[in-house]
């Protein structure tokens, strides 16, 4: 287990990194399965658990009660298995077959996720079905992505299947408006009455919030475990699992008519005191935050103290006004991108992007340091 240190010292000597609140994770994983019971509460982890780090992360879900997971494909298959050896924890590839690679999936024990006539042909003809390995099927029921066409799906429900888990996928659980969900969930339930006594799945993070007709015998959250994209809903209080920050080069003065970062796009109107973070596009950090004298950009917080991005976002570093910061700052002190003054749902909206681009943008030099309970 990683030991934690103080991550605000100077001595430290760390560019920007990521605080990871596993408590806060496993409570947000409790509070769900409690709210679903007595649905199954699986767990998305996929992109290397949104960025966080797919080994502490399962471990922690783990101990927190959770024994179904859901992956991108074979490769982080492997790799979640060889951190869950046990054969009792359930893991899924959501991007179907990697053909040729049938003899991991059975080695790994890991559960493809059929989505189209030609991988059902090839699952048949390989030593996967030999092997009697499970799958689960997904069925397309108005998202246009992966899964079997409502056609094809019903035309192998009589095969010598050995289905795992039927599933679907809601294709704008966030919008409490659209009847689109609602539509989706019909067409599911009429199609998983010709596969009896199969489990039934339909529900990401947003999804959980619409109903407990949506719960089935299985909910598969993501991003929710992270605290992150639930404005929409209030019946889980989720805790904020992850915040960021960064620590400050320089500090300097910039005389009125200078201009500040690349393409001069922001030309000071007044003598300015800006500090240059350690931070950019290459830490996650979106250009989109950019700001020039006609477009105002996004904020990063110093000891409570809002701070405007000023000039363009560029590959390593950010440049931030702090002449109306109403504290003492110094080379060395940490910015909070995003964390208890703003979370990452409120800097995305500022980036027009999603909390989940920003999560899975993290880049591998931004340093990760878990916080246990």
């Amino acid at each position: 287990m990683q030991k934690e240190t103080n991550i605000h010292d100077p001595n430290n000597h760390l560019s920007a990194y990521i605080e990871i609140d596993l408590s806060a994770l496993s409570n947000n994983y409790k509070k769900i399965s409690k709210f679903v019971s007595p649905s199954v509460c699986a767990a998305t982890i996929k992109a290397n658990a949104y960025g966080l780090g797919i080994d502490e992360i399962a471990k922690t879900l783990v101990k927190s009660g959770c024994r179904e997971f859901f992956v991108s494909d074979i490769y982080e298959g492997i790799k979640l298995r060889k951190t869950l050896k046990k054969n009792q924890f359930e893991i899924y590839a959501l991007n179907g077959l990697k053909y040729t690679k049938d003899q991991d999936y059975a080695k790994y024990n890991i559960i493809p996720v059929l989505g189209s006539l030609n991988e059902f042909y090839y699952y048949k003809q390989s030593s996967m079905y030999d092997n009697t390995l499970p799958v689960a099927i997904h069925i397309d029921t108005g998202f246009s992505r992966l899964g079997f066409d409502i056609e094809d799906v019903i035309s192998i429900c009589k095969e010598n299947l050995n289905v795992k888990l039927l599933m679907s996928h809601l294709a704008n659980a966030d919008d409490t408006n659209s009847k689109l969900p609602e539509l989706q969930l019909e067409k599911f339930l009429q199609i998983s009455n010709n596969f009896m006594g199969v489990r039934k799945s339909i529900a990401n993070s947003h999804a959980i919030h619409r109903g407990q007709s949506y719960h089935l015998d299985l909910v598969r959250p993501g991003i929710s475990l992270y605290g992150c994209s639930n404005d929409n809903q209030t019946q889980i209080k989720y805790e904020q699992v992850v915040k960021m920050f960064a620590p400050i080069l320089q500090i300097k003065e910039v005389k009125k008519g200078s201009s500040i970062g690349y393409g001069a796009a922001f030309v000071a109107t007044k003598d300015t005191t800006i500090a240059i973070l350690e931070i950019g596009y290459a830490d996650g950090i979106p250009r989109s935050l950019s700001s020039t004298n006609q477009h105002e950009g996004g904020s990063f917080y110093i000891n409570n103290n809002a701070v405007p991005i000023i000039g363009r976002v560029s590959m390593d570093l950010v440049a931030v006004n702090i002449t109306e910061c109403k504290t003492n700052t110094n080379v060395g002190d940490y910015v909070e991108i995003f964390g208890t003054n703003q979370n990452i749902d409120t800097l995305a909206k500022n980036a027009d992007t999603i909390s989940y681009e920003l999560l899975t943008r993290l880049n591998h030099r931004v340093q990760k340091f878990y916080k246990y309970a």
